[in-house]
């Protein structure tokens, strides 16, 4: 299929290849007396709608890795492509070389053409030797007096042994050493606030590179409060994104109702969206409540559980117009999956309302199974020696991210194959973990052995 800059912004984010785009490889000519050439998209590493495409393609017989911009602001975005890849060259700093830039035929997108590299290695930020190869590649940036504004782990990779950053359009000049300590900290802010654990490693890495005057300048502990306030301000996104149309939410509202759903569901839970009662009804109880009701329920052939928000009366009614629970509920689970506490992260979330005011509320998560820590426990107490370090992992999540759950009961630890979620989010907040922790080990007063196994493992873990 053959496209235009301007049928590339209509496509929107359903695109997929082998398409063609028709490209003349010099913009600063007038493109009427150009030759024209095919630009063959042949894999789609990222689509952002309406802007940007990207991915392997072939032109003149030969592979490379392209990148076309289209869609308002196109030549903007296109240029800081270019400078930020020309200054990362001019630095020395590993990046994938700029092989060619043009125009699309229709003169309303454009396109630069990297050299390919074949099945890169992506970096994980959990990897500590990652870290510090992602964190040297950094530091030869900000030699340089460059950061990168939208810095992620994701922005490196490793090819043939070398490490290389990409995605260019976020370099910018920045002189000051505050500006490059905070560039640092954003890159670790990404990770889970487990891992926070080698901030030391990494600081030792990054003054070693800098030199003597960089390393008088910060300190480690320095870099952890940058890095607990740089996590605090993503988090603060990413819940505002939770709550509105992008990439990956679907939001529907109008008088009668207002619908979060993700993306990946939302084909699937439309019936849900408008017929709520009629699935509940038809749903599996397990549990009846006066303030809420928890049902399994199958939409399409794919097993979900809904918690109902009800309400009991008048003077409970008003008091939902104003305490969100569902609404809580809805962030506190994306804020402990974004911060890599393993839990049953929220789908969907579907408040009935009368214009402002909210009435019955469905909070739709994934069905990770019906056998919680209790269950498993109670019937085969030896199963602590699987079902302890993913266990722990929760607790030591919650504790690095400052975060309280409220009700660790053991039947809010479901298993789910090789992981314990935690759910029953609602009350989450942040705090000492130290009521969570008793909490925990009162699930196990009647079992005193099991207890006391819990309590050294707790101790191991540095809880």
């Amino acid at each position: 299929m053959k496209f235009s800059a301007q049928g590339l912004s209509a496509v929107g984010r359903e695109l997929v290849a082998p398409f063609v785009v028709e490209v003349c490889l010099d913009p600063d000519e007038s493109i009427v007396d150009q030759t024209t050439t095919e630009l063959t998209f042949t894999d789609v590493a990222r689509v952002l709608p309406g802007r940007r495409v990207s991915g392997l393609a072939t032109h003149a017989g030969e592979v490379v890795f392209a990148k076309m911009f289209y869609g308002d602001n196109a030549r903007r975005y296109w240029q800081r492509e270019l400078v930020g890849a020309r200054r990362l060259q001019s630095a020395n700093v590993n990046t994938p070389q700029v092989l060619a830039t043009g125009a699309s035929a229709d003169g309303e997108g454009f396109v630069v053409l990297f050299e390919p590299l074949h099945e890169p290695h992506n970096l994980a930020d959990g990897d500590l030797e990652d870290m510090l190869a992602a964190v040297q590649l950094l530091a030869d940036m900000h030699d340089a007096s460059l950061i990168q504004t939208d810095v992620h782990i994701f922005n490196f990779l490793r090819y043939e042994g070398k490490y290389f950053a990409i995605d260019t359009d976020g370099i910018r000049r920045a002189h000051l050493l505050r500006q490059h300590f905070a560039n640092l900290a954003m890159l670790l802010a990404q990770r889970a606030p487990v891992a926070d654990v080698d901030i030391d490693d990494v600081w030792a890495a990054y003054s070693a590179a800098r030199g003597a005057y960089v390393s008088r300048m910060g300190s480690a502990e320095q870099l952890r409060k940058l890095t607990a306030a740089a996590r605090q301000q993503r988090v603060r996104r990413y819940l505002k994104k939770t709550q509105r149309q992008c990439t990956e939410f679907v939001h529907q509202k109008n008088f009668r109702f207002n619908f979060l759903c993700d993306r990946d569901h939302f084909s699937q839970l439309q019936r849900f969206m408008l017929f709520p009662e009629s699935f509940v009804g038809d749903g599996t109880p397990l549990k009846l409540g006066n303030s809420s009701t928890v049902v399994r329920i199958h939409v399409e052939g794919v097993p979900y559980i809904v918690k109902r928000y009800n309400i009991k009366g008048p003077l409970h009614r008003v008091r939902r117009w104003f305490k969100k629970r569902a609404r809580n509920a809805w962030c506190n689970g994306h804020l402990l999956a974004f911060l890599n506490i393993a839990t049953a992260k929220p789908v969907a979330l579907l408040e009935l309302r009368w214009g402002w005011f909210n009435d019955v509320c469905y909070l739709v998560m994934p069905d990770c199974g019906e056998r919680n820590l209790g269950q498993a426990l109670v019937n085969r107490p030896e199963e602590i020696a699987q079902l302890a370090a993913p266990t722990l992992d929760v607790l030591r999540g919650l504790k690095a991210a400052g975060l309280q759950h409220g009700d660790l009961k053991a039947t809010n630890f479901v298993i789910d194959e090789s992981l314990v979620r935690l759910i029953d989010y609602d009350a989450v907040q942040t705090g000492s973990n130290a009521s969570d922790l008793r909490r925990f080990l009162a699930n196990w007063e009647d079992q005193p052995a099991l207890k006391a196994q819990w309590q050294q493992a707790l101790v191991d873990a540095g809880l």
